[in-house]
């Protein structure tokens, strides 16, 4: 009898809810068709979902949200603003930089649409993770949406129009080009440098470098190369996320928060938030409490 300690699991319905998914009771049995949403309490994805098959198709939107996935034996970065296709077969793997996660999950089966396996993106050797752009993410959220709403009603008639939509459009998009330049290693160093300030963003980026190894040009060079952003940048929206949610669950003053997050001149902790966010930390406040807010 052959061993199968070290064979990859193949997931079908049920056992691939298990493997990504924490536990919940109320979960209704996966149908032919099912969209998930990450943030949704019942489809919390798994910080580390370990190699796997599906049998199955996979589509994800990402609205927010960081994490390192395998597909085959490439790493990619994935954060907002990012398509990911997975075929029935290509063996996957998730590892999780931070917390909280935005966007949908797709599944259906190879009947859902014919000759799903000619596209580029589900083909061996094809670039599964496709970058968008601001207007991109919103024109593909879009349809998500409608998905989700169809999905209701279970209308697989519009369902299927809609995802036809979405195939051929990212169809137009691709490019057997990478989104994501760097190296597994590249990935890996980016990876450790966003967990680091996730847990505390108050350090000097120097500091960071040295918790790292590595030189304070090789991490702002290698960090600006895999996600097009400055390690700056990536700690400024780290306060304003902090920021955020103080002001959203807790009853502190605006001053009170600015000193909290060591700004000497509360001004200036206005002008910043409002730089990101659009609003001033009161009119954010106003304007969220009881509401799902994401930034970037």
């Amino acid at each position: 009898m052959k061993s199968t300690k070290n064979k990859i699991p193949v997931l079908t319905g049920r056992n691939f809810q298990d493997k990504y998914f924490y536990p919940a009771n109320s979960r209704t049995a996966p149908r032919r068709f099912e969209i998930y949403r990450r943030e949704d309490e019942e489809y919390r994805c798994l910080p580390v979902v370990t190699a796997n098959r599906l049998d199955f198709y996979m589509v994800v939107l990402v609205t927010g949200g960081e994490g390192i996935k395998t597909f085959g034996t490439k790493e990619y970065y994935i954060r907002k603003g990012m398509l990911c296709f997975i075929p029935p077969g290509m063996v996957t793997n998730w590892e999780s930089i931070v917390d909280d996660h935005q966007g949908y999950i797709m599944t259906f089966d190879e009947h859902m649409l014919p000759n799903l396996n000619t596209y580029p993106f589900f083909q061996v050797g094809g670039c599964p993770v496709i970058s968008l752009n601001e207007e991109q993410q919103h024109y593909f959220h879009h349809y998500f949406q409608e998905i989700e709403k169809e999905y209701q009603s279970n209308e697989l008639e519009l369902i299927s129009a809609f995802l036809t939509i979405i195939l051929k459009k990212t169809q137009q998009l691709y490019t057997a080009t990478e989104p994501i330049a760097g190296s597994n290693a590249a990935i890996r160093l980016t990876a450790a440098f966003t967990a680091l300030i996730d847990k505390d963003f108050e350090q000097k980026l120097s500091t960071y470098a040295g918790l790292l190894n590595v030189t304070q040009n090789h991490l702002n060079d290698t960090v600006k190369a895999v996600t097009g952003k400055t390690p700056g940048t990536h700690i400024h929206e780290r306060i304003i996320k902090e920021a955020a949610q103080l002001l959203v669950h807790t009853q502190l003053t605006i001053a009170e928060i600015c000193y909290r997050l060591n700004f000497s001149d509360q001004s200036y902790f206005i002008r910043f938030f409002k730089r990101y966010t659009g609003l001033t930390p009161r009119q954010f406040r106003l304007h969220t409490p009881g509401k799902i807010f994401q930034l970037f």
